[in-house]
């Protein structure tokens, strides 16, 4: 078989397209876990994190001792995508924006006492991190 020949039996490329920023909030909206970039004092870095969708905005919790707590308020990017693989199905978003600590008690209480955000990881996770999105953008494959 030539190399030419074996590209011919494989499935044809699934259309790519663009989401709108509506369609990528919906997208989210039904996941739970992400990926948050920032840059630390070493460069970038990306933590997997699990989230709300709180209005237009993303909620995080985190310890206060931790890297991202420390670098808690500037500009972040974050992602969610899902993959089928074996469908050649996927969808990806990327939110940019600033983020800043919850600093209100009474938001973090609420927050907190919404049972909506509850941490995978053991230990203290008291604080909330909410990202303001400045630019949403998405693809889906298939």
């Amino acid at each position: 078989m030539m190399a030419h020949d074996r590209y011919e039996s494989e499935p044809a490329a699934a259309p790519l397209r663009e989401l709108d920023a509506g369609e990528c909030m919906a997208l989210i909206g039904e996941s739970g876990v992400g990926r948050l970039a920032f840059v630390g004092d070493e460069g970038p870095v990306i933590h997997p994190v699990n989230y709300l969708v709180d209005g237009e905005t993303i909620v995080v919790r985190t310890s206060p001792y931790t890297l991202l707590a420390q670098h808690a308020a500037q500009r972040m990017a974050f992602e969610v995508d899902e993959l089928e693989p074996a469908l050649r199905l996927a969808w990806s978003v990327l939110v940019v924006g600033d983020a800043a600590p919850v600093d209100d008690p009474d938001e973090a209480r609420a927050l907190d006492e919404s049972g909506r955000l509850r941490p995978w990881a053991s230990g203290q996770r008291r604080m909330f991190l909410r990202l303001t999105p400045t630019k949403i953008t998405g693809r889906r494959i298939g």
